[in-house]
């Protein structure tokens, strides 16, 4: 079992897959910018790439002259976004990273090459998300739900992550708290292995699964 990331959003006014690779290729990686290409491939249809966004991070060390005071030390961070865009679906994938990478690619395309795209994050609706999954999968069980604002009794009150044994009791307290909903987590089979997937209000997925299953589980979750 591997982990994954999906995270999917629209992208507007995106030029041909061609003149995108084009555009990858001539910017690069320059070691005056943020950004950099690592490797990108076009079809007609679509345009795969890897970007970088470099960024420095303090460190705080021992002194190794005098052990009692702290010196800090600036590091390089490096942050890769593996991304995929369909031009003519108006979708872009990214394969890495949290929900903030859709930002960081949308950055990238219209600051650093220059391209008229408009990137925007796509909201998922999860309890029609969960009952499309009820249908379209084996054995599928709602695993728990992450609420930000739970009122157990007057003397309690907070984040609440419950687990549910039956799919059915999860669903009911889902549409109770919809508003309040952060994550949902969910398993099902698909041909070899069991897929657990974390759910979030955004298209944002991270998923686990055997790696001979990952398009498979992909292309449920694209049609969410």
């Amino acid at each position: 079992m591997a982990s994954y990331k999906l995270n999917i959003a629209t992208i507007r006014s995106c030029p041909p897959a061609e003149q995108v690779g084009k555009a990858l290729e001539s910017f690069g990686l320059p070691d005056n910018e943020p950004f950099g290409v690592l490797n990108y491939s076009a079809t007609e249809k679509a345009v795969f790439a890897t970007i970088i966004r470099k960024t420095q991070q303090t460190v705080q060390r021992l002194n190794p002259e005098n052990p009692r005071e702290l010196t800090s030390v600036a590091v390089e961070k490096v942050n890769v976004y593996p991304f995929c865009i369909r031009p003519e679906s108006e979708t872009l994938e990214i394969y890495n990273g949290s929900a903030t990478g859709i930002e960081q690619v949308s950055n990238f395309l219209a600051g650093c090459l220059s391209l008229p795209t408009i990137v925007e994050a796509i909201e998922l609706d999860l309890p029609a998300a969960i009952q499309k999954l009820t249908e379209r999968t084996k054995k599928f069980q709602l695993i728990s739900i992450r609420i930000s604002e739970y009122a157990h009794n007057s003397y309690m009150s907070g984040p609440y992550v419950p687990k549910f044994l039956d799919s059915v009791h999860g669903q009911d307290f889902l549409d109770e708290y919809i508003d309040y909903v952060k994550t949902a987590k969910v398993k099902f089979y698909s041909q070899t292995s069991r897929v657990t997937v974390n759910l979030t209000p955004q298209t944002c997925y991270s998923f686990s699964c055997n790696e001979d299953d990952l398009e498979e589980v992909r292309s449920i979750l694209r049609k969410l």
